[in-house]
């Protein structure tokens, strides 16, 4: 699978622009701030039942964000799955 970043990016500020006109810049939730997260080694692997469920919190996870976004550090790739949970929040928990 090969995935176009320039697609990807270009699809994330549509949809981003969406959600802010539809909902402002500041969107508060319904109470909801843990989550399961499946362990990566068996996430993508839909033939066996995942058996390493943790806890994900969308709370630190906005917190790393803020970091990365105020800071100007230098991101790593765990810094897009914090993304995508406050992303899959979004999507799961909002209406337009």
């Amino acid at each position: 699978m090969r995935i176009d970043i320039n697609e990807v990016e270009k699809a994330l500020q549509n949809l981003l622009a969406e959600l802010r006109k539809q909902k402002g810049d500041v969107i508060e939730m319904e109470p909801v701030d843990y989550y399961w997260s499946i362990d990566r080694d068996e996430l993508y692997n839909p033939y066996n039942d995942p058996t390493h469920l943790t806890l994900g919190q969308l709370t630190d996870d906005l917190e790393e964000i803020k970091k990365l976004a105020d800071s100007g550090a230098a991101p790593v790739a765990q810094d897009l799955v914090k993304i995508s949970s406050v992303l899959a929040a979004l999507g799961h928990k909002t209406v337009w």
